[in-house]
């Protein structure tokens, strides 16, 4: 539901509304959970890409589960409801938040950095799977929906049997995620695109990055970086740039 003025981005649950900001993510360990007392919502990183690609600023989500749905484990079916749906123009324009000094958070090898310029994200992985290995993508801000919103989460297969061993991540599986084990990927279909994995890092940082609701001038760049560092840059951007509204 997209709400009639400049009210941002809001989780809606048992009558508790949340606004999608950093200082309301209170788990980012599996995904980016967003919460206000006893009630959480994980999972809305793809949903707030799906937000991000299409530009919305200003809408309403209304949840009655805990998790936001997986859908394929991309952002695309988001996309294609809320075009189906259609989309308002507000009659005021939300400010882009213009970053003037470099920000940068950290862990270990890990690290998520924006500088002063044009927007940008360059992002790279490596892991000793073969069938990932060492991937690294520039998104320059155009064809968010070809390039970014298909591009599906993914796990390796001891993590998953792990998982399910704790009772976690019961409904997932190659319906929603792409599964790596060494050199293989086990999905049927194969990969979406052949760099999918890194595709998707940038999809999950400009979903954490859509925590601030308003599209940020800089240029972005992380290596190995986690939903933990995304939404601590986003709270450092929030309070410089935010912090007064």
């Amino acid at each position: 539901m997209i709400s009639p003025g400049t009210h941002g981005i809001r989780f809606v649950k048992d009558g508790i509304s949340i606004p999608a900001q950093p200082d309301n993510i209170v788990d980012t360990r599996l995904n980016t959970t967003i919460g206000a007392g006893e009630v959480r919502i994980a999972t809305i990183e793809h949903l707030l890409s799906a937000l991000y690609g299409l530009g919305i600023t200003d809408c309403e989500i209304a949840v009655s589960g805990d998790e936001i749905p997986a859908m394929d484990g991309s952002a695309l079916p988001f996309v294609d409801h809320i075009q189906r749906c259609g989309i308002r123009e507000l009659d005021e324009e939300v400010s882009p938040i213009v970053i003037d000094e470099a920000l940068r958070e950290e862990k270990g090898d890990s690290w998520v950095e924006i500088v002063p310029g044009a927007f940008s994200v360059s992002y790279g992985i490596d892991f000793a799977e073969q069938a990932i290995g060492r991937q690294h993508y520039t998104y320059e801000g155009r064809d968010y929906v070809g390039e970014i919103a298909p591009a599906r989460t993914f796990g390796l297969l001891r993590d998953v049997e792990m998982m399910r061993s704790l009772g976690l991540a019961q409904g997932g599986g190659l319906h929603n995620a792409v599964v790596v084990d060494g050199a293989d990927v086990l999905n049927p279909e194969g990969l979406r695109f052949a760099d999918e994995f890194i595709r998707h890092k940038i999809l999950d940082i400009l979903g954490d990055l859509w925590t601030l609701g308003a599209p940020v001038v800089g240029a972005i760049q992380a290596y190995k970086a986690s939903h933990a560092l995304h939404i601590r840059l986003a709270a450092k951007i929030h309070a410089l740039y935010r912090g007064d509204r």
